[in-house]
């Protein structure tokens, strides 16, 4: 009867323990994002953090985002991977991120031109005046 009684004690004692002990706290994945997005900078992200969760808290891309040319600086290979977010995102892919990781989304090509377009048109207007002033001379 004894035994019964310490075994009871005993097993009480462990799961008490057990119970007590805190509970780990899920890692935090630090993941920095610059680039073509509405918020860019520094995010915590939870330990099964994936690169659309990172720009989801950068408040998303932006209307002059490339997708299809996303930059990855992976801290812990010490080496860069260009990624077709467009691809990945269709074909189902996740790409998680590790602590330190750097995502660099640039600008699309269009957006340049539409941005340079106004410069270039008067940088040719001056330029007809100028060749019409000396024509005339």
């Amino acid at each position: 009867m004894k035994r019964i009684i310490f075994l009871g004690i005993l097993t009480l004692s462990i799961f008490k323990f057990l119970i007590a002990q805190p509970q780990k706290e899920e890692t935090i994945i630090k993941a920095h994002i610059w680039g073509e997005v509405r918020n860019p900078g520094s995010y915590n992200l939870s330990y099964t953090g994936d690169i659309l969760e990172l720009i989801s808290k950068a408040g998303g891309p932006t209307s002059n985002a490339d997708l299809s040319k996303v930059n990855l600086f992976v801290s812990k290979e010490k080496r860069k991977i260009t990624v077709n977010l467009n691809k990945a995102i269709k074909k189902g892919e996740m790409l998680l991120l590790d602590n330190g990781d750097v995502v660099i989304i640039p600008r699309s090509k269009f957006a340049v031109i539409k941005e340079t377009l106004p410069f270039i048109t008067t940088l040719a207007v001056f330029l007809n005046l100028y060749l019409t002033y000396i024509t005339r001379r």
